[in-house]
């Protein structure tokens, strides 16, 4: 009796598909967010690029302005696409003469949000940091 329970069990295939895709699902979902959170990262560097050279290029235009309104001016172009840096590091060299180089540099740690946490479950950093450059000479 035991035997044809066993061999009728052995042939049995209900539940092998919940089964796999169990097993699978997980997998699945966390490239789903992956992909996401890095699409997202990459957007705010592209982002910040633009704040940067958008705020280089009014540095080296419009000789009035002053490194403070520099920083604003940058922060509000990123804050026009949803990302406030308000804890970024904006920095300002400015050329002197026609022709010198105005530099913006921005550096701004991201948080990752969904492969930031399984990064912190093994250890590793969460934060990428994005140090970008903008650079034009001066008119």
């Amino acid at each position: 009796m035991i035997r044809q329970a066993t061999r009728r069990l052995r042939g049995a295939e209900k539940g092998q598909a919940l089964v796999e895709f169990a097993l699978v699902a997980p997998i699945l979902l966390f490239l789903l967010l992956g992909i996401i959170d890095l699409a997202r990262a990459w957007n705010v560097y592209q982002v910040l690029t633009d704040a940067g050279r958008e705020g280089a290029r009014v540095a080296v235009v419009d000789n009035g302005s002053t490194d403070v309104q520099i920083r604003d001016l940058v922060k509000q172009a990123a804050a026009r696409a949803g990302i406030e840096i308000t804890d970024a590091n904006i920095t300002l060299t400015e050329g002197i003469g026609r022709g010198d180089p105005t530099t913006v540099s921005i550096q701004y740690g991201h948080d990752l949000q969904w492969v930031g946490w399984a990064l912190g479950l093994v250890g590793a950093d969460r934060i990428i940091n994005f140090t970008v450059v903008s650079t034009m000479r001066r008119e």
